[in-house]
């Protein structure tokens, strides 16, 4: 009986979560972020739209793919592992999704420092009616959510594509197993 590889999979998993993953986390990254901004927060909702508006949607599409391959290949990877090691009946895509949300939270937990320092070199460096235009009320907590959604959704997503393709890290049944299943009587 020859098997395929473990890794040759894992691989495909792994570059398939890394190419559209970011692509579509950057896609809904825009959109998420004004439907998780309260009503009453309108400065936050103009600095997108001009943010949008002025780099335009194809560059936000790159910046989002470049930062984002990092985090949808680490996910792409452990999803593999979770394949590989998941009952039969279990949820692939749902799993796929908390993964990648744990991912991006962890990650915005370790740049929540770094994010904090800008925001206080420009308060200081700028003034404060400056730091309030940069950063206005709890943008960072909108983004963080919309970030934490995007990757929920590209990581289902990718799952679901990877499923539909046939990518997957359990070994393919041979005829036998086909032709009697285990656990049936012989």
């Amino acid at each position: 009986m020859s098997g395929r590889p473990f890794f040759v999979p894992m691989i495909g998993i792994v570059l398939l979560f890394a190419a559209l993953g970011p692509a579509v986390g950057g896609a809904l990254f825009i959109p998420l972020s004004i439907v998780f901004k309260t009503p009453t927060d309108l400065e936050a909702i103009g600095l997108m739209v001009l943010i949008s508006t002025f780099f335009g949607h194809a560059i936000g599409l790159i910046a989002a793919y470049i930062v984002g391959v990092g985090p949808a290949a680490a996910t792409g990877f452990l999803y593999a592992l979770w394949d590989a090691a998941a009952p039969e009946r279990a949820p692939r895509a749902l799993v796929a999704a908390l993964i990648g949300a744990l991912i991006v939270y962890g990650l915005l937990l370790r740049l929540n420092p770094v994010w904090a320092t800008l925001e206080m070199t420009i308060k200081t460096s700028m003034g404060a009616e400056a730091g309030e235009w940069a950063f206005p009320g709890r943008i960072g907590v909108t983004l963080g959510h919309a970030f934490v959604a995007c990757a929920a959704i590209a990581g289902f997503v990718c799952a679901f594509v990877a499923n539909l393709v046939g990518l997957t890290m359990r070994p393919e049944p041979t005829l036998a197993d086909r032709l009697h299943p285990p656990g049936e009587g012989a």
